[in-house]
């Protein structure tokens, strides 16, 4: 019985050291933020990031104005009414344009974090198959690894390849 239970042991042995020849890991994290194609995406949000801040500040700018105005003792009762009327539509606009900045900017990271996810996959798809990896798991943000041995890690072959698509 011994015996039996050493040849069991010895045959899980090998499978597993050989199955572990054919596993990889992928940062899906890292090859997102450091590609080339990630870096534009980052651009381009950042870029729509401000646009809307810059509209914010100039918004902010005439309501702090008609704030300053509302505090005039010279003004009659009639042009405050105005200045307050115009004020809660300026509030009322910077709502606006702030919800419809948080609304876009979500949208623009999602398509962004979907193209390169689609693409990753191919990628390393490819890659394994050109290797004759077996198994690849994704780690990173996305990923439920906890440890990995960087002799396994394919990440930076990844990262390079995604950069030389166009």
């Amino acid at each position: 019985m011994q015996r039996f239970l050493l040849f069991i042991i010895s045959l899980l042995f090998v499978a597993g050291t050989t199955l572990a020849q054919n596993i990889a890991y992928v940062d899906v994290q890292k090859v997102m933020n450091q590609s080339k194609k990630g870096q534009e995406f980052k651009k381009e949000i950042k870029s729509k990031v401000e646009y809307y801040q810059k509209k914010l500040y100039e918004i902010d700018k005439k309501i702090s104005s008609i704030e300053k105005q509302l505090e005039s003792p010279v003004l009659s009762e009639e042009a405050k009414k105005k200045k307050r009327k115009e004020l809660a539509d300026l509030k009322s606009e910077g709502q606006k344009i702030q919800q419809e900045a948080e609304e876009e900017l979500s949208q623009m990271k999602a398509k962004a974090e979907r193209e390169l996810i689609i693409q990753i996959r191919e990628i390393t798809e490819k890659y394994a198959k050109e290797k004759n990896i077996d198994l690849v798991f994704i780690g990173g943000a996305l990923g439920g690894v906890v440890y990995f041995d960087k002799s396994i890690d394919i990440t930076n072959e990844i990262l390079k390849r995604l950069d030389e698509e166009k």
